[in-house]
C-alpha cells in the first residue's frame, strides 16, 4: 500500500511537466507496456468512487428504496434490490446502470461487467457513456485491456463529460 501511495505521489509530482491530457497522476504509466503492469497496478486503475445518484422524480418506489441503500453505501443490499427492479422493469436503464455499479463496488466484478455490458449493448440511453467508462474500469481489473481500450475509445468518441478521464485512462493502459 505504501509503495502504491509513493508511486502515485511521485507520478502526481512529475505530471506537472507533461502537456495535454497526460496532466493527471499516473499518466507516466503510458510508457510502460500494458502487458508488463503488475497485478497491483491493474487493481489501482480499476478502482473508482461510485457515481453520485441524483433522484429521478418518476422512478418506481422500489428503485427509490434501492437507491437509498446505494446512498447509504450498502452496495450489496442495493444490488439485491436493484436486481428486483431491473427484472421488473427490463427497459429501465437507471436500474441496470446502478445495479452494475453496485455489483462492482460490492466485489462481484463479473456480474457487474455483465450488467454494464448489457446496458451498453442495448443501445442509446443517458447512461451509456458512464456505463462504458465503468465497464472499462472493471475490464482493467480483469486484465482485459483490449476490451477496456475499446470501451474507452467509445467514451472518447462520444465527446461527453467523461472524455478526458477516458483519454487519460486509455493512455495509461496502451502499450507505448
Amino acid at each position: 500500500m505504501l509503495v502504491a501511495m509513493g508511486v502515485f505521489g511521485w507520478l502526481a509530482w512529475t505530471s506537472h511537466a507533461e502537456p495535454g491530457v497526460g496532466r493527471v497522476a499516473g499518466s507516466r504509466l503510458a510508457s510502460v507496456a500494458a502487458s508488463s503492469l503488475p497485478d497491483e497496478q491493474y487493481e489501482l486503475l480499476a478502482r473508482f468512487q461510485p457515481p453520485h445518484y441524483t433522484p429521478l422524480p418518476k422512478a418506481p418506489k422500489a428503485f427509490q428504496s434501492a437507491m437509498a441503500l446505494y446512498d447509504a453505501q450498502d452496495y450489496a443490499g442495493a444490488a439485491s434490490a436493484l436486481r428486483a427492479v431491473s427484472d421488473a422493469h427490463p427497459d429501465f436503464a437507471a436500474a441496470k446502470f446502478y445495479l452494475g455499479i453496485s455489483l462492482l463496488i460490492a466485489g462481484n466484478r463479473i456480474s457487474g461487467i455483465q450488467e454494464l455490458r448489457a446496458l451498453t449493448d442495448a443501445g442509446e440511453s443517458s447512461y451509456v457513456e458512464s456505463a462504458r467508462f465503468y465497464l472499462a474500469k472493471a475490464l482493467i481489473g480483469e486484465h482485459d485491456l483490449q476490451r477496456a481500450q475499446e470501451q474507452l475509445r467509445s467514451v472518447i468518441a462520444q465527446h461527453g463529460g467523461l472524455q478526458k478521464q477516458a483519454a487519460a485512462l486509455l493512455a495509461q493502459i496502451q502499450p507505448s
